[in-house]
């Protein structure tokens, strides 16, 4: 079973109004996909979820992670996510992003599932990931969504 990561805007999206697309995606996926991984989130990921300011939204996705592990951050990971931002991968404005992807690399998480397209969901930041993760010693890391998810597991 392959590990999967789910930042923040995942379980958001789960309930997110807002964007109906990315809702009945990501509640399909979580009806018919999340049992084949093994699932983690974060602390900081959780932290981002308790910021939210609508209780009852806030409350409804705390509950959707409340099952999943939760990994921590260390100082290690602290050291990676500033390093991801030196190399030019994560820019330094949204510091918690390259947290989230040094949480994945570190704790040697196999996916990383988000809806983060402005900063992590793109070929250039994969590519860089990848390269610094190889010549640092930390695993590959597949960055995807719930919709590239679907049709891989379909075999698209």
């Amino acid at each position: 079973m392959k590990s999967l990561y789910l930042d923040s805007s995942i379980p958001s999206a789960y309930y997110e109004k807002a964007q109906p697309d990315r809702l009945k995606i990501t509640q399909k996926w979580w009806r018919e996909n999340i049992h084949c991984y093994k699932v983690f989130t974060s602390e900081l990921a959780q932290e981002e979820i308790e910021a939210l300011k609508q209780e009852k939204k806030r409350e409804l996705i705390l509950c959707l992670i409340s099952n999943f592990p939760k990994l921590k951050i260390t100082d290690t990971i602290y050291k990676v996510a500033r390093e991801y931002v030196e190399e030019g991968i994560i820019p330094a404005s949204v510091f918690n992003d390259a947290l989230h992807l040094a949480i994945a690399s570190i704790y040697e998480i196999q996916i990383f599932l988000t809806w983060n397209f402005a900063h992590i969901v793109n070929r250039e930041v994969e590519r860089k990931l990848r390269a610094f993760n190889l010549i640092s010693g930390f695993p590959y890391v597949h960055i995807t969504t719930p919709a590239k998810l679907i049709r891989e597991a379909k075999g698209e």
